[in-house]
């Protein structure tokens, strides 16, 4: 047996071999800040390019849970090792052929492409370094690679692969992009925000605040890659005092979403990048850091000099540092003016309401104090049948969902009362949340701050032949887009979808990232003539059939 592969997951805990058959090429590390969430696992990039390549069990253990989703992590496959812990292989293109089959009866009993089973250890038994599947762009995936993860048995704790010892060869240190300075008065008002380049930090940088604190815009790369990669570990020391340690071990998938409160979201939305916070908000409730003195803000006493060091590092221990002076100067502070705006603690539930809208804020839904106000303005488009109604400033970000309510401000035909949604508007386009009458008003759930009125969609889906004709005796596939006019979030349901070849249900494999289907033909299909049956519905039940012929 080759051990260069060999790594160790624990002292003495967990022996693992490589999930892949080549050299490891890392486009992807745990803790790197995503949308809505940290990166959980390790990704790992195909050497052709294009996908197919191997993917090895890493030790003894049972296959214990398969995934098929559209979207997310698409085709997963989960192993469980008797050690504690489960490794998982995500956006895989297809399963080694007896998996495959029996996802295949699985998939025609339950009538579904998506499917989630779980099996018994004595079911699929595997052994280190059998094939269990073949690398794939499949779900949300951007390009054919491997989504890796570690994660303790029994929980939904993720663990860095890397840490444990996966084998990334990595010489290279991180690289501080930019450093940005926050100043703060003693009741936590924003006085100032600069941002700085490394080579900016030579003069010392003043602060017209009682209280300092920073953020850091960094990344990372490894051997063998050109992808730049997130950083694992953030350190910030003034006058050689450890006042914040950031350190991206492990984690709960529940707890996520906070990565929100834990990077400038604003700075995020405003296409300024994205920047660790280096101190920690009053919502934050990560246990990722190590060491947070007064939640990793310095309250700056005197208008002396004050030496800071920034340290960050990767999974392999290189490091990156800059050090500067900062120094306190006056200041005032920012008056923020604005009679109708109301105080919600991050701590509390709210309700902010007028005659005709409602929102219905849960406990834990902010993660710092704010100040908002209501606002609404006419909706004149012709779907409209309400006014436009939102929460100001809607830039901050949400945590959990919270309930809108809108009541018509001008009467709704009957016929259309099923047709109604709540619209939110991002921009130019409309996003559905759904909605269901509760008496007088249209109620939905949400995740993110916006605008909403009460609009009707009466368009079905869209129905497109890509790879379909009257005559396909040697097709292997066949392949249809699938498009609504609106996108579907919150509580709106995606387009529920089925297809029939002579009546009888047939298998479509759904990728919601290009909203397209695929029939790949069974060998049973008889030669010569067939009917082809396809119906869509979107989520206000506008209902679209594509029927055709076609010859095999």
């Amino acid at each position: 047996m080759d051990h260069s592969n060999l790594f160790y997951c624990g002292p003495g805990e967990f022996h693992m071999e490589s999930p892949v058959r080549n050299r490891i090429s890392m486009t992807g590390s745990f803790g790197e800040l995503r949308n809505n969430h940290f990166h959980a696992g390790t990704d790992i990039r195909s050497l052709t390019g294009v996908g197919g390549d191997d993917l090895l069990a890493v030790a003894q253990g049972f296959v214990s849970r398969i995934v098929i989703d559209a979207d997310n992590y698409g085709k997963s496959l989960f192993v469980q090792h008797p050690q504690g812990y489960t490794t998982m292989y995500a956006h895989i293109n297809r399963f080694r052929s007896d998996i495959e089959a029996r996802i295949k009866t699985e998939q025609y009993k339950h009538k579904s492409f998506e499917l989630d089973l779980t099996f018994q250890p004595n079911e699929i038994i595997v052994n280190s370094g059998d094939l269990l599947a073949y690398m794939g762009n499949t779900g949300s995936s951007r390009g054919a690679h491997l989504h890796f993860e570690l994660r303790r048995t029994g929980t939904d704790e993720v663990l860095d692969p890397v840490a444990f010892g996966l084998p990334v060869e990595d010489d290279i240190s991180p690289s501080i992009k930019r450093i940005k300075v926050y100043g703060f008065d003693g009741e936590g008002i924003t006085t100032s925000e600069k941002i700085y380049s490394p080579s900016q930090l030579s003069k010392t940088i003043l602060v017209p605040g009682d209280v300092m604190a920073l953020g850091i815009n960094a990344l990372d790369r490894s051997d063998h890659s050109w992808n730049w990669v997130g950083i694992k570990t953030i350190k910030v020391l003034v006058d050689s005092q450890m006042i914040y340690f950031l350190s991206l071990d492990h984690w709960s998938l529940e707890d996520t979403k906070y990565i929100n409160a834990h990077i400038d979201y604003k700075n995020k939305m405003a296409s300024k990048g994205q920047f660790h916070r280096c101190f920690k908000l009053l919502g934050n409730k990560l246990s990722l850091y190590k060491t947070i003195e007064n939640n990793g803000l310095y309250y700056i006493g005197d208008s002396l000099l004050h030496r800071v060091q920034l340290i960050v590092g990767d999974a392999k221990q290189n490091e990156s540092k800059v050090e500067f002076n900062i120094q306190k100067v006056n200041y005032t502070t920012p008056v923020k003016k604005n009679e109708n705006s109301q105080k919600l603690g991050f701590d509390q539930e709210h309700i902010l309401e007028s005659e005709s809208v409602k929102f219905d804020i849960p406990q834990g839904c902010f993660y710092e104090n704010l100040c908002c106000t209501l606002d609404s303005c006419k909706n004149s488009l012709p779907i409209a049948y309400s006014d436009w109604f939102g929460i100001k400033p809607n830039n901050d970000p949400i945590h959990k969902p919270y309930k809108i309510a809108i009541k018509p401000t001008k009467s709704i035909p009957e016929r259309l009362m099923s047709k109604c949604y709540i619209a939110c508007k991002q921009g130019s386009r409309y996003i559905s949340t759904g909605g269901n009458w509760e008496g007088e008003y249209l109620v939905s759930e949400f995740k993110k701050l916006g605008t909403f009125s009460i609009q009707v969609d009466t368009i079905p889906p869209t129905i497109i032949p890509y790879i379909f004709r009257s005559n396909m005796p040697k097709n292997k596939f066949m392949s249809f887009g699938l498009y609504d006019n609106i996108i579907s979030l919150g509580t709106a349901k995606e387009i529920q979808y089925n297809a029939y070849i002579d009546g009888q249900w047939i298998l479509m494999e759904h990728d919601a990232k290009t909203r397209s289907i695929k029939h790949y033909f069974e060998d049973e299909l008889s030669p010569g003539k067939h009917e082809l049956l396809i119906t869509a519905i979107d989520d206000r039940g506008n209902k679209r059939e594509f029927n055709s012929t076609f010859y095999r």
